[in-house]
């Protein structure tokens, strides 16, 4: 067991010379990184003492297990933490995890300014492979239950002399309440603020993109890239060819990617350079303040700090051509899952469940922009928010979109259409899931709406012949499993999920503002809102606020 105790507090930072107030925890900003072990059990104390706000922390891709009351989504499993208050986190890693997570606040918009932090989950050491480098190797289940394969420790499967943890954040120059108010006001007409990249770098190369807005591709300027996993620890199927780059992305919120980053033959340079390339894909307005490549010195070998300071950029030009040339970056977002991780799909789901998604600004809604799915935009259900957990399901308002999988595991095919002329990150709480089909309107001036019952298929569709049966099946071999997906504009994703983590489970876009204004809806898995509601369970200590 493993028991950290967390004082949450604000302060001020300037890493790239503007002055801003951020969120700290224990004084640090970001926070720290957890390192744990498959099927360690943490007990994390986090006390706010900010002094008007209230803070709730999810664990970004952990399936939160028997601990749906731990997720972290205030309004949906807990109360706020209010100002002076306590809540104690304990939860199970599940022993068929590991790989690169994150934990972050969520509530209102505090992740932007800085209250997030690397999670670390890492395979415990077999008898059978013995840590002869004394390295802390990382867990990727040693029994996975999606595949039954017994797997050996990265550092032996995969040959590498040090593990980091790069967090690529935002920096606004502005606070992100500013930046909500702003969004969610009739004058933005919808536009986000942009804002700039600070790269982190922790101990623990693994990217988590903990970023409110847009994607990133990475890219570096001697060595080479294999990409190895996705979204923790969960392998991805690459060929010789595919790995000979020395870029990857785009990475969108909420995704994070492991790689091996292999130096040059040549070992003569003592440095190289680690660019990060904004992705402008969606913007809907240029801004000439913006510099979309940013880049940082890494040390391939030790030097002394005059040699250190005596480092100068590369010209920009080469460090644009190290991303600009699509040959040259892996596109992590047509990778596939292993044939082993593949297995575990059924060709065939027993529901089928169909959303849109949209942004929009409504008279009846000032004209601010709000976001919804199927008509209905989230919202917290009270002020302060109480959690859906500590009521019947006939108790949650018109805001609550939920689908319900039934009382039984089963396997759900969920098709997200995105209305909207922008791309979104969706993220779904407590369960992975595998993206068997994702496109978007092949002309950009037609929907790229996908109804599996329609008579009329939309071209390109994802579909295949079952001989003369109507039921619609999907090219599997390329599917990937992942907890976040990128859904591109005028597009679909079809989600195939295996609903078996009983309770109530968020499903949100991760541009947070899109969240912040509503687009968010719920899964309610094997009954999981009557099973865990009216527990008598304390949600903060000495707040009124119970469950």
């Amino acid at each position: 067991m493993q028991t950290l105790n967390w004082s949450i507090t604000s302060g001020h930072r300037r890493p790239d010379g503007v002055r801003k107030k951020v969120y700290l925890i224990n004084g640090v900003f970001p926070g720290p990184t957890i390192e744990a072990r498959s099927g360690d059990t943490l007990q994390i104390l986090v006390r706010n003492d900010l002094e008007d706000e209230e803070i709730s922390l999810h664990w970004h891709g952990l399936y939160m297990r028997g601990a749906n009351t731990m997720d972290g989504a205030t309004g949906v499993t807990q109360c706020g933490i209010g100002p002076g208050k306590s809540f104690w986190y304990n939860f199970t890693i599940s022993e068929a995890q590991s790989g690169t997570f994150w934990y972050h606040a969520h509530s209102n918009v505090q992740r932007a300014d800085g209250l997030y932090g690397g999670f670390v989950v890492h395979r415990p050491v077999s008898p059978s492979f013995p840590n002869v480098r004394g390295l802390f190797e990382k867990h990727r289940g040693l029994n996975d239950n999606m595949s039954g394969e017994m797997r050996v420790p990265d550092s032996v499967e995969y040959v590498y002399d040090k593990e980091l943890l790069l967090m690529i954040g935002d920096w606004y120059h502005r606070t992100a309440q500013d930046v909500a108010s702003w969004y969610l006001w009739w004058g933005s007409r919808g536009y986000e603020g942009k804002g700039s990249i600070t790269a982190l770098f922790d101990r623990g190369m693994s990217t988590d993109n903990p970023r409110s807005l847009t994607g990133i591709t990475l890219g570096v300027a001697k060595g080479k890239l294999e990409v190895i996993t996705l979204d923790g620890g969960i392998p991805v199927e690459t060929k010789p060819h595919v790995n000979d780059k020395s870029s990857a992305g785009v990475l969108f919120p909420g995704q994070r990617m492991d790689f091996i980053l292999r130096p040059p033959k040549d070992r003569g340079d003592h440095y190289s350079w680690i660019t990060v390339k904004l992705d402008e894909s969606d913007f809907k307005i240029g801004n000439p303040a913006l510099e979309p490549l940013q880049s940082f010195p890494i040390l391939l070998s030790p030097v002394s700090s005059s040699s250190l300071l005596s480092i100068q950029p590369d010209t920009l030009e080469d460090e644009k051509n190290i991303i600009s040339s699509e040959s040259n970056i892996i596109d992590i977002q047509n990778l596939s899952s292993t044939p082993t991780i593949l297995a575990a799909l059924p060709s065939k789901a027993e529901q089928i469940h169909v959303v849109y998604a949209k942004v929009e600004k409504l008279s009846r809604l000032q004209n601010i922009p709000h976001g919804f799915f199927n008509r209905t935009t989230w919202k917290m259900q009270s002020n302060p928010a109480y959690p859906l957990l500590g009521l019947a399901r006939n108790q949650w308002d018109k805001h609550q979109l939920a689908i319900t999988t039934g009382d039984r595991p089963v396997w759900i095919d969920f098709i997200v259409n995105n209305l909207d002329e922008g791309a979104h990150p969706f993220h779904l709480h407590g369960h992975n899931f595998y993206v068997v089909a994702v496109d978007q309107s092949a002309d950009g001036s037609t929907w790229g709406s996908y109804n599996p019952w329609s008579k009329n298929k939309i071209k390109n569709g994802p579909y295949l012949q079952d001989g003369n049966s109507e039921v619609v099946l999907y090219d599997l071999s390329k599917a990937v499993l992942r907890d976040t997906v990128q859904i591109p504009r005028r597009g679909y994703a079809v989600l195939r999920i295996r609903a078996d983590n009983p309770g109530v489970w968020l499903f949100h876009c991760h541009v947070m503002w899109h969240l912040v204004g509503g687009m968010a809806m719920l899964i309610d898995s094997m009954n999981g809102s009557d099973d865990v509601a009216h527990q008598p369970w304390l949600a903060v200590e000495g707040s009124e606020c119970r469950v």
